[in-house]
C-alpha cells in the first residue's frame, strides 16, 4: 500500500498521478458515455412533457435534442476533467483575470457553452413549435397554420440574439447597452445594408394582417404558380405544379399582383368546335342545342348559364364556340370535368352524323398563252387558254406545269 500510495503521489509537472489518473479517467469514460447520456437526458425530459406532445413521437423529440445535450455534456466532462489539473509555474501563465493564456481558454470555453445553450434552445423552440403546429392543424381555420411558423422564426431570432448579447456581457464583459447606443452613424449603415429584410419583415406582418393567402391555397405570382406551404417573417415559400420548392420574399408578395386561384368560385374553360363546312345548317343547330343540354344537366357545368353559338365562318371551318364554367378550384377536378365535356362532344358529333373540319386549300392553275407582237401581226395561231384545272390539297405540281 506505502507503494501504491507513493506513486499516486508522484508528481509530473506539478500534478500528482492520482489527479493525472482522475483527468485520463474522467476524460476517456465522459467521451465513451456521452452520448448515452445524451439519450437518456433527452428520453427523461420528453416523460415530463409527453402529455402535452400529442402525436409527436420520442423519437422525434430525440432527434432534435441529442446533439446539443451531447455538445452540453461533452463541456461538462471537459471541465471536470481539467478541474483535476493545475498550471505548472514554470510555464508562468497568468491568471485568468489578465491577459493570457489561461483568459484564452476560459474565454472559448465560455463562449462554446453559450454556443451549445443557444443550439439546445433554438432546438426547444423547434420542437414546441411541432406541439402547436399539431394542435393548429386539428382546427377548421388555416389562420393558425400560418402564424405557426411565422413566431417560430421570430421566437429563433429573439432567442439567439438574447443569447449573443449576454455572451457579450458575461464572457467578454461588453456593456451591451452603451453598444447599441453608440453605434450612431454605424446604425444608420447597417439599417441600409438590412434595408431589404426590414421590407421584408413589414411585408410579412402585412400578409398576416391582410391575409391575401393561407398555408395550402394556390397562387399565381408573375412566372410563379404553385402551393404556398409556409409563410416566414422573411421569405414565403412556394410549392410549383412540377415539384420545385420555390422561395419568394415577402416583399414581392405583396408589392405585386397576386392572383388567389384557391379563391375562386369558378374555372372558365372557352374552345372552338370547328365543324366541316358541308355540315348542314340543321345539323349543326342539333349539336348546339344538344352540347348546351348536356353542360345545363351537369350539376358542376350548370350553376352558370354556358354559351355554345356558331360564332365564325372561317376560311376552312364552321366555328361553333363552348364556354362554360366549371364549379370548383382545383386545377385537377377542372381537367377532369373538361375531358369529360370534351369526349361528350365527340359522341354528339359522330352521333349527328357530322364531322371536324381540318385545315384544307384549293389550288387552280391557269395556263398563260405566251403571244408576241411579231406572231399577232403575221397571224400565228397560238393554243388557245387552257381551262382551269383544280387540284386538290394533296395534289402536286409537275416540273413542266410549274
Amino acid at each position: 500500500m506505502d507503494q501504491v500510495s507513493y506513486w499516486l503521489h508522484y508528481t509530473i509537472l506539478e500534478n500528482k498521478l492520482s489527479d493525472l489518473l482522475w483527468f485520463v479517467g474522467i476524460l476517456g469514460l465522459g467521451i465513451i458515455l456521452r452520448r448515452g447520456l445524451s439519450f437518456t437526458v433527452s428520453r427523461t425530459i420528453y416523460r415530463f412533457i409527453k402529455s402535452e406532445a400529442g402525436h409527436i413521437p420520442v423519437a422525434e423529440f430525440v432527434r432534435l435534442t441529442r446533439r446539443p445535450f451531447e455538445a452540453l455534456i461533452t463541456l461538462v466532462i471537459l471541465f471536470s476533467a481539467f478541474h483535476h489539473l493545475k498550471v505548472p509555474s514554470e510555464w508562468n501563465w497568468a491568471s485568468p483575470e489578465k491577459f493570457g493564456w489561461l483568459m484564452l481558454l476560459e474565454r472559448v470555453y465560455q463562449t462554446m457553452l453559450s454556443v451549445a445553450v443557444g443550439w439546445l434552445g433554438i432546438r426547444l423552440i423547434k420542437f414546441i413549435s411541432l406541439i402547436f403546429k399539431q394542435q393548429a392543424a386539428e382546427t377548421p381555420s388555416a389562420l393558425d397554420d400560418q402564424l405557426v411558423p411565422f413566431f417560430k422564426d421570430i421566437a429563433i431570432v429573439f432567442w439567439t440574439l438574447t443569447c449573443f448579447f449576454v455572451m457579450l456581457h458575461k464572457v467578454y464583459e461588453v456593456n451591451v447597452w452603451a453598444l447599441i447606443t453608440s453605434l450612431g452613424i454605424g446604425g444608420v449603415v447597417i439599417a441600409l445594408a438590412a434595408r431589404e429584410t426590414l421590407e421584408n419583415l413589414i411585408a410579412s406582418i402585412t400578409i398576416m394582417l391582410e391575409r391575401p393567402f393561407l398555408v395550402g391555397q394556390s397562387v399565381v405570382l408573375d412566372k410563379i404558380s404553385g402551393e404556398v406551404e409556409q409563410i416566414g417573417f422573411r421569405s414565403t415559400r412556394v410549392r410549383s405544379d412540377d415539384g420545385s420548392l420555390i422561395t419568394v420574399p415577402n416583399r414581392l408578395m405583396v408589392t405585386q399582383a397576386l392572383e388567389n386561384v384557391s379563391q375562386r368560385t369558378h374555372r372558365r374553360a372557352k374552345y372552338y368546335v370547328r365543324l366541316a363546312y358541308d355540315t348542314p345548317a340543321e345539323t349543326i343547330e342539333k349539336i348546339i342545342e344538344e352540347i348546351r343540354e348536356y353542360l345545363l344537366s351537369q350539376y358542376i357545368t350548370g350553376s352558370k348559364e354556358p354559351t355554345v353559338r356558331l360564332e365564325l365562318l372561317s376560311e376552312s371551318s364552321l366555328d361553333v364556340v363552348v364556354i362554360y364554367h366549371v364549379g370548383t378550384s382545383v386545377w385537377k377536378e377542372f381537367m377532369r370535368v373538361r375531358e369529360e365535356v370534351n369526349f361528350k362532344i365527340l359522341e354528339i358529333v359522330r352521333t349527328q352524323g357530322a364531322t371536324f373540319a381540318f385545315p384544307s386549300r384549293a389550288l387552280f392553275v391557269r395556263g398563260v398563252e405566251s403571244l408576241t407582237p411579231a406572231s399577232e401581226e403575221e397571224g400565228v395561231s397560238k393554243s388557245p387558254l387552257s381551262e382551269a384545272k383544280p387540284l386538290s390539297p394533296s395534289a402536286k405540281l409537275l416540273p413542266h406545269e410549274q
